[in-house]
């Protein structure tokens, strides 16, 4: 188990061998939800920190890369679950084709009821 500290006074001043834009990145990723990891990292020592479910390493990652923030329009997101979405329909439905399961058919019809119903509940285009 990780012993987990959302500080960034703790941060600023484990960081302090790391470059001051390192240290800016590593407080800014704090400032937008990540914590820092009481472990060091196992390949060069430094503070790791995890962020969205992801660990990184202070030293070694480019935490540039993972603090820039990209604008997302809602029509962007919309557009993209619904080809997700019609992508995992048609390869439930492709599945149900050949399956010989009467129970697994069961689960495939469900999950494919499910799909239909999220495109039926996302705008139009």
């Amino acid at each position: 188990m990780r012993t987990v500290f959302n500080t960034s006074v703790v941060l600023a001043g484990a960081l302090s061998k790391a470059p001051k834009d390192k240290m800016q990145l590593a407080a800014e990723l704090v400032s937008k939800g990540a914590t820092m990891l009481a472990e060091p990292c196992p390949q060069d020592g430094g503070v790791q920190m995890r962020y969205h479910g992801k660990v990184y390493c202070t030293s070694h990652d480019d935490l540039s890369t993972i603090t820039a923030s990209t604008a997302v329009s809602y029509d962007t997101v919309v557009a993209q679950m619904r080809e997700v979405l019609l992508a995992r329909l048609n390869e439930t439905t492709a599945a149900l084709g050949t399956e010989r399961d009467p129970g697994k058919q069961d689960q495939l019809v469900s999950l494919a009821a499910k799909y239909f119903e999220l495109l039926q509940k996302l705008p139009q285009k």
